[in-house]
């Protein structure tokens, strides 16, 4: 008779609900754990150091310790201890906050450098420039090796990597650096091009990068293996300066649109032309999910015209211009009323220092409530701002029947106090989960009480409430006391029913 511990399947299945501290326990008990614990260690990685480090000791180079590679050529020995580990990975993603830190960049010792205040040091060196980046003839060496295994075709790296997220935080890197880590089975691959944005890039500075970023979508649209890509994402961090898109890239994405036909997801940058961005997707019969980002509200207008229409069975939509003084026209969303499976729907803008804000009167709400029945999350933050007293369109119970979250830019400033009491039942919105409220630089703590009271007759009691906004104008609201608080220095604060209730009490 065998015990629960000693049935490999179950060993398996309890295993895979583990942490990394408790399947690292478990690799030391036996062989048999150690077999199905090594397998899920190695199953998600937050770099390719990791796995990279196996083939043999790491040190740093370079005119500012910048580069990093082998200390000797990788043995045969090597590359078995690696292949043996490597058939394990299947994701190598890093966290969020680990923008300015490269995939295939190494940690270096601050003191390497001989500064006499390393620790300062350090913390704009890693938000300005990441690691040491992979040097070249290190990365020759690994592309040699894929060559030699398989004669005339590469031999995957990592054979069972299906998500990557490839960040590069150092431009003089090679652009070519992820192209090692592509394998036949890898179906989400997500670029990301970090940017210092404490550093005012110049001219020349800002010509190289974009030349790195198109030659690294070139070299991914051009890649001679088969690979069965259903996302790709391309995202560029950066200051505004920078993040303002370049025909040179976006014909490279376009050039990889045209390469990987079975797209479902897809994330494009920055476009000037929306008829290139029309064109490009149009074969993309399985696309399910696209967020775009445009100069101006006129041609993302002209891209949501063509759009709709050849895609109406679109899932998940986002969409965004970057010119922040020129205000969001009001039909921008009519098209789309006839994508009538809609899942989410955002529509931003970057407001940037612009201080012509003027009123963005709600659409009609049941109009959007008919198109999309299956509408979860809405998003409406356009250049300018939507009347408080347009909430109350919501407030029917008949409306959005699955919206599970709802973001919008509301202006309070000098909105007077509702003269109708506080309705505490509340039945509109019954699935609403948590409602966001982006609110403009200018609000401060006393245009408070009048944007609360409104608020709380949407959603349920359960409905958890955040505010969010720019500048100084973010309000911090905590039960019957009112603050005012810098966005820096304040997270999105979340407000419970029973925090508004208390609040409105003391102000009625």
């Amino acid at each position: 008779m065998y015990t629960v511990g000693q049935l490999a399947e179950i060993v398996d299945v309890i295993l895979s609900f583990s942490s990394r501290s408790s399947l690292y326990n478990c690799a030391l008990v036996c062989k048999s754990y150690y077999g199905v614990a090594i397998k899920y260690l190695w199953r998600r990685l937050p770099s390719a150091l990791p796995i990279l480090s196996l083939l043999g000791d790491i040190e740093y180079f370079g005119p500012y310790v910048n580069k990093w590679t082998f200390a000797t050529t990788p043995s045969q020995s090597s590359w078995e201890n690696f292949h043996k580990f490597a058939r394990h990975v299947e994701v190598i993603a890093g966290r969020a906050q680990t923008w300015s830190r490269g995939t295939l960049d190494y940690d270096y010792d601050d003191s390497a450098r001989g500064d006499e205040h390393p620790e300062q040091l350090k913390r704009c060196w890693d938000r300005c420039y990441g690691g040491c980046y992979i040097d070249q003839t290190t990365l020759d060496q690994i592309v040699q090796h894929q060559y030699s295994a398989g004669g005339a075709i590469r031999t995957p790296l990592i054979p069972n990597l299906e998500h990557l997220e490839f960040t590069f935080s150092r431009f003089p890197g090679p652009p070519k650096a992820f192209l090692p880590l592509l394998g036949p089975k890898l179906r989400t691959f997500i670029l990301l091009y970090h940017t210092c944005g404490l550093l005012i890039p110049y001219e020349g500075d800002t010509a190289a990068r974009q030349r790195v970023i198109s030659q690294g979508v070139r070299e991914l649209a051009e890649f001679e293996g088969e690979i069965p890509l259903e996302r790709l994402e391309l995202s560029v961090q950066a200051s505004q300066t920078f993040a303002v898109g370049y025909q040179e890239i976006d014909e490279a994405f376009l050039l990889a649109l045209k390469r990987y036909t079975k797209l479902r997801r897809v994330k494009a940058p920055t476009f000037h032309r929306h008829g290139d961005l029309v064109s490009g997707i149009r074969h993309l019969r399985h696309l399910r999910y696209l967020s775009v980002t445009f100069q101006n509200p006129e041609v993302l207008t002209s891209f949501v015209k063509l759009f709709a229409p050849e895609h109406p069975d679109i899932l998940h939509l986002e969409l965004e211009y970057r010119r922040s003084d020129e205000a969001t026209p009001r039909s921008i969303l009519d098209p789309l009323l006839h994508c009538h499976d809609l899942i989410s729907l955002a529509l931003t803008t970057y407001y940037g220092r612009s201080t012509r804000i003027s009123p963005w009167p709600l659409p009609d709400v049941y109009g959007m409530s008919d198109a999309w029945p299956k509408l979860e999350s809405l998003t409406l933050c356009p250049h300018g701002f939507i009347p408080l007293e347009d909430l109350e369109a919501f407030q029917d119970a008949e409306i959005f029947p699955k919206l599970k979250s709802l973001t919008l830019a509301i202006n309070s400033v000098g909105t007077t106090s509702p003269s109708l009491p506080v309705q505490l039942s509340l039945r509109s919105l019954q699935s609403l989960q948590v409602f966001t409220i982006q609110t403009l630089p200018r609000t401060t703590g006393k245009d408070i009480p009048a944007l609360i009271k409104y608020v709380a007759r949407i959603g349920t009691p359960k409905t958890r409430i955040e505010l969010s906004g720019h500048g100084a104008g973010c309000a911090c609201i905590l039960c019957s006391r009112v603050s005012v608080c810098h966005r820096e220095e304040l997270k999105p604060l979340v407000v419970s029913s029973k925090m508004i209730r208390a609040f409105m009490a003391s102000t009625l």
